[in-house]
C-alpha cells in the first residue's frame, strides 16, 4: 500500500515538474481600457498590468479535452481519480484531438428541417460536432431552451393529430359509423310528444 502511495506521489510529482504555465488569452489585454471618462468620474481608467497564480493546461486522459488549471490547485487536481483507480487529468499533452462527433444542432444550417425553422424565425446554429443524440437534445435545453419547447410542441401536436387519425380510421374498419354532423339532441319532453 505504502509503495503504491509512494509511486504515486512520485508521479504526480513528475508531473508538476512538467508542467508549463501558460497564459490564458484576457479581454484586458486586448482591450485594457475600463472606464473612458464622462461627467460623473473625470479620469479614465485602464488597465496597466494583469497578474495571476499562473494557469496550466491538463488533459483528461480518455477524452482528451483540455482544460486550464490554476497552478496552486494542481496537485489536487492530478490526484483525481476514476473509480477503476486510473487517473483523471494528465500534463502530458496527448497529441490527439478530443472525440467529435459529427451529428449537428437542429438549428445549424445544414439540418433537415432548416427551411421550416427558418420560417418559425428561428436563429441559425454553428454547433455541428455534437456526439449523439442525447447530446443534440442537452445542447438544445440548454442553448436554445425557447426553439426546442416550440419544437417540441410541435412534434406533441403532429404526433397527436396522427393519433387521433389512426383512432378513426380503427373506429370505422371494425365498423363503427362515422358522423358527419353531431347528432340532434331532443329533449325528453319533445320525445314524450313524439311518442304520443
Amino acid at each position: 500500500m505504502t509503495d503504491t502511495l509512494q509511486d504515486n506521489e512520485s508521479l504526480i510529482a513528475e508531473q508538476l515538474r512538467d508542467a508549463k504555465l501558460v497564459e490564458l488569452p484576457s479581454e484586458l489585454k486586448k482591450e485594457p481600457v475600463i472606464h473612458r471618462g464622462d461627467e460623473t468620474l473625470d479620469a479614465p481608467m485602464t488597465v496597466k498590468e494583469l497578474t495571476s497564480a499562473g494557469y496550466v493546461y491538463v488533459w483528461d486522459s480518455r477524452t482528451y479535452k483540455r482544460a486550464p488549471v490554476l497552478y496552486y490547485m494542481l496537485p489536487s487536481i492530478l490526484r483525481r481519480r476514476r473509480e477503476d483507480g486510473s487517473f483523471i487529468w494528465t500534463t502530458n499533452d496527448p497529441k490527439q484531438l478530443p472525440n467529435r462527433g459529427t451529428m449537428l444542432c437542429l438549428l445549424h444550417k445544414d439540418a433537415p428541417n432548416r427551411k421550416e425553422y427558418t420560417e418559425m424565425g428561428f436563429r441559425v446554429c454553428k454547433k455541428n460536432n455534437i456526439i449523439n443524440a442525447f447530446e443534440v437534445k442537452q445542447h438544445m435545453l440548454k442553448k436554445h431552451p425557447k426553439e426546442w419547447n416550440s419544437i417540441e410542441d410541435a412534434r406533441k401536436d403532429k404526433e397527436r393529430q396522427e393519433d387521433r387519425a389512426a383512432q378513426r380510421a380503427l373506429y370505422e374498419a371494425v365498423g363503427g359509423k362515422r358522423e358527419e354532423k353531431a347528432p340532434l339532441y331532443v329533449s325528453k319532453k319533445d320525445k314524450e310528444k313524439i311518442n304520443k
